[in-house]
């Protein structure tokens, strides 16, 4: 399991923004998550699948398509929470 990031807002129904860690340059080969990786919380529920990474090489941010299972209540929950890949 590695960290992708903090979980900064949702967008639409059921994505989420995430701010990515810090990839330091040396690591920015393998410092990006593959698209469609699934987005785990710290019980490794699943929340969703990575869509699209988009920002700053140092900084990454991260669409995340939410799973339709997933409810509303849980993805408000997740505001400022860190997430990880699976």
């Amino acid at each position: 399991m590695k960290r992708l990031g903090k979980v900064l807002h949702r967008t639409g129904v059921k994505n989420l923004i995430i701010r990515g860690d810090e990839v330091k340059p040396e690591n920015v080969s393998d410092g990006f998550p593959k698209l469609n990786s699934v987005v785990v919380d710290k019980a490794l529920n699943r929340i969703g699948t990575v869509i699209s990474v988009f920002g700053p090489v140092g900084h990454p941010y991260f669409l995340v398509k939410g799973f339709k299972r997933t409810t509303d209540s849980e993805f408000r929950a997740l505001i400022n929470e860190r997430v990880y890949i699976r």
